[in-house]
């Protein structure tokens, strides 16, 4: 039985950063608490978890039209690993 690989913490807010939001901007547009971003950034094992898809969707949402097309690669390449998809 395989596992899934989880998203990265570091890439997450990477992708924050490079979007120009704060944690707490962030936090208010995802709809969680600027804590819980906190805690996904720096890879609480806790949180990340228990890190559902539907926080990284929003995430993403947020954050993709800031994004280069370098992060948005990379991103897309996160994602298909998560799911277990070969994307060569």
């Amino acid at each position: 039985m395989s596992r899934r690989k989880k998203f990265s913490g570091v890439q997450l807010k990477s992708l924050r950063k490079e979007a120009g939001y704060t944690q707490g901007e962030l936090a208010i547009r995802v709809g969680i608490s600027r804590e819980t971003v906190s805690a996904i950034e720096n890879e609480k094992p806790e949180t990340m978890n228990s890190i559902g898809v539907e926080v990284i969707s929003k995430w993403w949402a947020v954050c993709r039209q800031k994004a280069s097309e370098q992060t948005r690669e990379s991103f897309f390449s996160t994602v298909m690993d998560y799911f277990g998809f070969n994307h060569s």
